[in-house]
């Protein structure tokens, strides 16, 4: 599949190592600093968001694409993120009522709201039908779009707008990942540290798939945790001892 760098940043102020030169806002929370002499409004904000939003469903709608799944759902801080007093402006009412787990389907309507909480900062997923479309967003306001092709009359909507597509290379093997069970032990703090990892040699993502009783349409590549309800998949492999270590499988795609 080919990959599509779809932002608001202008290709041309780019150095020759690919690093972009102009100082620019990255992130909602930059709403009230100053660039290039300009304040950046919330207004401002909002307008480009709209304008991503818009370029994923131009881009869905010319693939006759009409939901997504979620993957690699991160949302453990999500009630913390929208119960955060510095965060009540971007926060809409939607944003709490809407229910996600992993290989959730989502139809457009709700891809949107999901879209704006990503680019909000209050969860990180990527939005995927396995190898057919991969919708995925980077730090600083990036985002990337996977599929076989866009024609020229989306492109052409999308440039329309103000927003830049570029044409990338692909950064990794879609079809190739080493699967890894990470041991893990909670230190004094609270925080999670690896203190094992073990290559799954046998491991692929049609186990991982049938394992967790995905949908066909996932691609099987998440990181998540191992638990005594869905350990079975790797108890040929490893020995597990939950009354002292957590687990998490990680997924370590191949990259060119």
């Amino acid at each position: 599949m080919l990959n599509f760098r779809i932002t608001k940043y202008d290709p041309k102020n780019r150095n020759s190592d690919g690093h972009y030169k102009v100082d620019e806002w990255t992130c909602p929370s930059d709403v009230g600093k100053t660039f290039n002499g300009i304040e950046f409004k919330a207004s401002e904000y909002f307008k480009i968001e709209e304008k991503y939003i818009n370029a994923v469903i131009e881009c869905l709608q010319s693939k006759h694409i009409k939901h997504l799944r979620v993957v690699d759902l991160e949302s453990k801080f999500l009630e913390d993120n929208l119960s955060d007093k510095d965060n009540q402006w971007l926060v809409r009412e939607e944003f709490k009522n809407i229910k996600l787990f992993e290989d959730k389907k989502l139809e457009i309507d709700d891809l949107k709201i999901v879209i704006k909480m990503i680019l909000r900062g209050f969860l990180w997923c990527r939005l995927e039908i396995n190898e057919q479309f991969s919708l995925r967003f980077g730090w600083d306001y990036y985002m990337y779009i996977c599929c076989f092709d866009l024609n020229e009359g989306t492109i052409k909507k999308i440039s329309e707008t103000g927003l830049f597509v570029e044409l990338l290379e692909p950064l990794y093997d879609m079809k190739r990942y080493d699967f890894y069970i990470q041991t893990c032990r909670a230190d004094e703090d609270g925080h999670t540290l690896v203190e094992e990892e073990i290559l799954l040699k046998t491991m692929t993502r049609e186990k991982i798939k049938k394992g967790l009783d995905l949908s066909d349409e996932h691609i099987g590549d998440h990181n998540f945790d191992i638990t005594p309800q869905n350990y079975a998949m790797f108890k040929n492999d490893f020995e597990f001892n939950f009354t002292e270590y957590e687990y998490c499988l990680y997924c370590d795609k191949i990259y060119i």
